[in-house]
């Protein structure tokens, strides 16, 4: 048997949707001074083709992961957390319940 989503009120929605925010902007703020670096050191054209690719393949996996659309914020949340994008306090709101799995989550 399939455990059922659970459900998430607006506030707690909101609570999850600032969080994607704030957890946005510092990774594309990261990514702009990481390419600054990369595009200051290119000498050669495979050094852009590398840096396009780069950037690519960045694009995909941040538009990806910031699509609030997903029905399971739970493991969002979590991989931000993991990847240090976001501090499990910045989830202060969400019931005891959603913390504890978004935690867990990021121990796996």
């Amino acid at each position: 048997m399939q455990e059922q989503a659970p459900q998430w009120s607006e506030t707690e929605q909101q609570i999850a949707r600032e969080a994607l925010s704030r957890a946005y902007t510092r990774e594309t703020e990261a990514l702009i001074t990481e390419i600054s670096q990369k595009a200051s050191e290119i000498t050669q054209i495979n050094d852009v083709w590398s840096l396009s690719d780069y950037l690519n393949a960045r694009r995909y996996d941040i538009d990806g992961k910031y699509d609030y659309r997903d029905s399971t914020p739970i493991f969002v949340l979590a991989k931000l957390i993991k990847e240090g994008w976001l501090h499990p306090d910045e989830l202060t709101g969400l019931t005891p319940d959603k913390r504890a799995k978004v935690a867990a989550l990021t121990r796996i």
